[in-house]
């Protein structure tokens, strides 16, 4: 049931369009908002007129539900579209002028010659500290512009000679510099040249300038870089404002506080890492303490297994951010101890093999840790420490049984430690009994997600269905965390350190579709349900299933979308899921999400679903 300012809220979003029996019906656009730019041939035009009127636009008329929903593929010319919105009803018209902006990216003319210069790569300053140690990888650095296509272009950095750039597409011309290791020079311009068909040749200077020191004046040089303390909330967020990045930008390691970086350049905003000879990233300055010099040298000690703790154990140091105290680790976790000597190593750590193997991966240590004595646990099937390449070391965990629980690395005094949480000890006749389930509606607040075209937006349709599901989920034995229940905004990461914080056994996270400008809307439909780690596999299995058997009528759906890099999904400390019951932009779809019947039945799935995994553990006991 909800709550009474939640209720209103959403009675009054769902409010008949007419204020009075003479007042001319209203035209409600949800989607696309005024002054619109698109790229495309079509945009997504939804939203709703009054029940039983009709819907022109310009002199065609449009197609409407008896609901007085509309989601329409709509062409557009290019340039500025006035698409006037006319609706009648009972002999009154009411109408609107939407404006949208369609602005494709045309190529330049062959004549005359010219270099479009927001273009103009690199567009930020890169500087070298320690050429001489970076990989040839390391010292590349693309120069790129448009241009006039069918010309010659060239580029030189500083007074350099001048090196030709290849026209990869019309208008597209790029080359990549590879950086000398012994030359040095200071804040030196990239130029680029355009000869084209008419004959004329034109220049202009790239935004960034390369600079290479190479140790070879005062100050320069490597230097060090420390993660800033309290800077990484909970224990396994993965908080994307933290991510360092591989040269190319996508994401390679969540740092923790206190891991210590060999910082060998700068990218704009952006220092560059060496992590290991031949592997480097990128890492946001402001997130880091900078000093002169490189990091002390770093040595594995042996990794040993914790023998269990006892009962009422304090917990692991959580920083002051979390909204909730953490719960104390219980007694039988299993704990691995990687002895570091007090250095602050980076590190990865991955599921593996459906989730039979944790991979910890270390950089930078001098000699690598050492396995004296086998980890004799029942959870663990078989651990190995190896050599990975030069000042990378991996250590394998492959566990009894795959794992769906939780895991999570942190370092504790000198030491790294890894958490993995054994599998609880489940009643086969209320699997759901005692387990603790953290359920989070989609947005809320000021965050109103997708735009609803029936007048509700996606955050008002997400609480109350995710309200119904805590209750029955209850009603089975479970205790449910909900990290809202009421129209309040939430941050991405409060959400997950809610459940980390109160130990959640599985955190699951509901929303509804929506199409991105240039799809066309038309069939694309149903459930899909996104997760990072194969921990979060098969309980996203179990809830996709109930869907699909609970709401047949909504289409199969995309399905499971695992290796998602979303804040709620990417959370370790248990499995962590996210749920896009149905699409906004589907009128069928979206009818189903606005009955009170349609959201009964989304509730009664996803608890199912819920339910149905915790029965199948049962089995594995």
């Amino acid at each position: 049931m909800l709550p009474r300012r939640a209720a209103l809220a959403f009675a009054l979003l769902a409010a008949p369009a007419l204020t009075g029996a003479s007042a001319a019906p209203e035209v409600f656009v949800a989607y696309p908002p005024p002054e619109h730019r698109v790229a495309f041939d079509h945009v997504l035009l939804e939203g709703s007129v009054p029940p039983g009127a009709s819907l022109s636009i310009g002199t065609q008329a449009a197609p409407v539900g008896p609901d007085g929903l509309f989601i329409l593929w709509w062409p557009l010319r290019v340039g500025t579209n006035d698409l006037r919105l006319v609706t009648t009803l009972g002999g009154q018209s009411g109408q609107r002028t939407l404006r949208v902006i369609r602005t494709p990216a045309a190529p330049l003319p062959a004549a005359p010659t010219q270099i479009e210069r927001a273009s103009l790569r690199p567009a930020a300053d890169h500087e070298f500290w320690d050429p001489a140690g970076d990989s040839a990888a390391e010292r590349s650095v693309r120069v790129a512009f448009r241009g006039s296509p069918g010309g010659r272009a060239t580029f030189r950095v500083g007074e350099g000679p001048p090196v030709p750039l290849t026209e990869e597409r019309p208008g597209e011309y790029a080359a990549t510099y590879t950086l000398p290791t012994a030359q040095l020079f200071q804040a030196a311009p990239v130029t680029v040249t355009l000869t084209g068909r008419d004959g004329r040749t034109v220049g202009a200077a790239a935004p960034g300038r390369l600079t290479s020191l190479g140790g070879l004046r005062a100050g320069s040089g490597p230097r060090t870089g420390i993660q800033r303390p309290g800077s990484v909330r909970g224990l396994g967020l993965n908080d994307a404002g933290n991510v360092t990045t591989t040269l190319r930008g996508e994401p390679f390691l969540f740092p923790r506080d206190g891991m210590t970086f060999r910082l060998v350049g700068r990218v704009g905003q952006d220092v560059r890492a060496r992590l290991a000879p031949g592997v480097g990233v990128l890492i946001t300055a402001g997130q880091l303490e900078l000093t002169p010099g490189s990091p002390a040298p770093a040595r594995g000690g042996t990794v040993t297994l914790e023998a269990p703790a006892a009962a009422g154990a304090p917990p692991l140091p959580t920083p002051e951010l979390a909204p909730l105290p953490p719960a104390p680790l219980p007694a039988d976790d299993l704990r691995v101890r990687i002895g570091l000597g007090g250095a602050r190593v980076p590190f990865t750590l991955s599921q593996e093999q459906g989730g039979r193997r944790l991979s910890l991966t270390l950089y930078g240590l001098e000699t690598p840790p050492t396995l004296p004595a086998p980890l004799a646990d029942r959870l663990i099937a078989r651990a190995e420490v190896q050599p990975v390449a030069l000042g990378v070391t991996r250590l394998s965990l492959d566990l009894s049984a795959p794992q769906a629980w939780g895991f999570f690395a942190t370092y504790e005094g000198d030491d790294l430690w890894l958490t993995v949480r054994r599998p609880p000890t489940l009643d086969a006749a209320r699997p759901l009994a005692g387990r603790v389930i953290a359920l989070d509606a989609g947005h809320g607040g000021t965050q109103h997600g997708g735009a609803g075209a029936l007048r509700v937006p996606e955050k008002a349709l997400m609480l109350p269905l995710v309200l119904r599901a805590a209750e029955l989920l209850r009603a089975a034995g479970a205790e449910v965390v909900l990290t809202r229940s009421a129209d309040v905004t939430l941050g991405l990461y409060e959400r997950g350190l809610q459940a980390e914080a109160a130990r959640a056994d599985l955190l699951v996270s509901v929303h509804a579709n929506a199409l991105p400008d240039g799809r066309d809307p038309r069939g694309i439909r149903g459930p899909e349900v996104y997760f990072t780690h194969p921990q979060a596999e098969a309980p996203a299995a179990a809830i996709l299933s109930a869907l699909r058997r609970t709401l047949p009528e909504l289409g199969p759906g995309a399905g499971l979308k695992p290796g998602a890099n979303l804040a709620l999904t990417r959370p370790t400390t248990q499995p962590s899921l996210l749920v896009e019951t149905a699409y906004l932009t589907d009128p069928g779809n979206l009818r189903l999400l606005m009955d009170p019947a349609g959201r009964e039945r989304f509730a009664q799935a996803i608890a199912s679903g819920i339910a149905d995994f915790y029965a199948a553990q049962t089995a594995a006991q």
